[in-house]
């Protein structure tokens, strides 16, 4: 990866992780505690950011359609659902508990 590939990549990784951070504590969801799992989710996420100018969810696939794709955006449509029922979301990111222990790196 180039220079300013790398350094563009880290501000959305940057981007993202303070989004998912922010999300976790007013949603009352925490964050995967698997740190490699998580950093895995949120550099998907960053990635889309950068591709397709949207945190889409990287367990989802884009399909270029700007209206179909909108529900597929970090945190999607399904999350809540999918938390309640697996107790994680499809990707992973997001996790039924306490977000105090799970921000902790």
């Amino acid at each position: 990866m180039a220079d300013g590939d790398e350094q563009g990549f880290e501000a959305a990784l940057e981007r993202v992780t303070q989004a998912a951070e922010r999300y976790s504590r007013k949603s009352g969801l925490a964050l995967h505690p698997d740190l490699p799992l998580r950093r895995h989710v949120l550099r998907g996420l960053a990635g889309n950011l950068l591709q397709y100018g949207r945190p889409y969810c990287p367990c989802r696939q884009v399909t270029g359609d700007t209206e179909k794709d909108l529900v597929n955006i970090c945190p999607c449509r399904t999350h809540r659902e999918a938390v309640a029922r697996l107790g994680e979301c499809e990707c992973g990111l997001f996790v039924a508990g306490d977000t105090s222990t799970s921000q902790k790196e």
